[in-house]
């Protein structure tokens, strides 16, 4: 009997260690993941650096201070571009404190990004009145909300190239692949990784996505990737189609669903582009 009562001692205190760092520690912990990348179709002299980040679900969970450490962080690594791509509230319909809205864009209205700020909906924009609300929010911060949409940075001979949602929005596939310049570095910001199968064989060289959360809490049980994020689920990957794509999936910053994360921090990513006079 003391065998077993020990046991589960030891079980309960493991369980307990689990929940305070998954729920107060790793949440807590902003990462900060860099990529170099060489480009041929980088207009030569020039080095642009780009962060992205992703997901925020703000919520109870993750509030204006955690919107504000955020952009405090993106500002010290003085990027030229900023990219949302998407997921800014968990659930809109359900979120108390809409009085406050203002809060919002006025905190991320601080992020310096000289070349500009750019975002795409994600799934959790739509819906429950999400929609009209995320548009007024990126509007009122400075981002500029791209809708099957294409930015030219002219100086760097990049393009960027916004996706609406895969899941509920209302993603026009010809319309993008018409945006694939043969002969400029091509950034395309979708919200789901997944999609990218079906872009593959275009001019498409950078593929920058958030969505999966990285499994958010990663034990083999409570493992959960949602649809369109199940085939790539974090980090960086790279093919080998004629134009050498690469796919970045980050993890994003807040939680859904369970306020918890367990070996998949938050994060930022930073690309700092380059032309060696080589191929991607």
């Amino acid at each position: 009997m003391k065998k077993i009562f020990k046991f589960l001692s030891i079980i309960f205190l493991i369980y307990m260690v689990f929940c305070i760092y998954a729920r107060f520690i790793e949440p807590d912990i902003l990462t900060v993941h860099y990529e170099n990348i060489s480009s041929r179709f980088i207009s030569e002299g020039r080095e642009l650096k780009v962060l992205q980040f992703s997901d925020m679900h703000i919520s109870e969970y993750f509030d204006e201070e955690d919107i504000k450490k955020t952009v405090e962080k993106i500002n010290e690594e003085a990027p030229d571009v900023v990219f949302f791509t998407g997921d800014l509230m968990d659930e809109y319909n359900t979120y108390t404190d809409k009085e406050n809205i203002d809060k919002i864009w006025e905190a991320l209205g601080a992020i310096n990004a000289p070349l500009g700020k750019y975002a795409v909906y994600g799934n959790h924009d739509y819906g429950g009145g999400a929609e009209r609300i995320y548009a007024k929010i990126m509007k009122n911060s400075g981002f500029k909300l791209l809708k099957n949409e294409k930015i030219n940075l002219e100086e760097y001979n990049v393009n960027i190239i916004g996706m609406d949602d895969s899941i509920f929005g209302e993603f026009d596939k010809q319309k993008l692949i018409g945006f694939l310049d043969e002969n400029s570095y091509n950034i395309v910001l979708s919200h789901e990784p997944d999609v990218i199968n079906g872009l593959l064989e275009y001019n498409l060289d950078l593929f920058l996505s958030g969505h999966s959360h990285g499994g958010q809490v990663n034990i083999p049980v409570l493992k959960f990737f949602p649809p369109l994020a199940e085939e790539y689920t974090g980090g960086m990957y790279s093919f080998k189609n004629y134009r050498q794509t690469l796919l970045y999936v980050n993890t994003g910053l807040g939680t859904s669903k369970i306020p918890l994360r367990f070996m998949s921090p938050p994060e930022l990513s930073v690309f700092i582009f380059g032309n060696s006079g080589a191929e991607q």
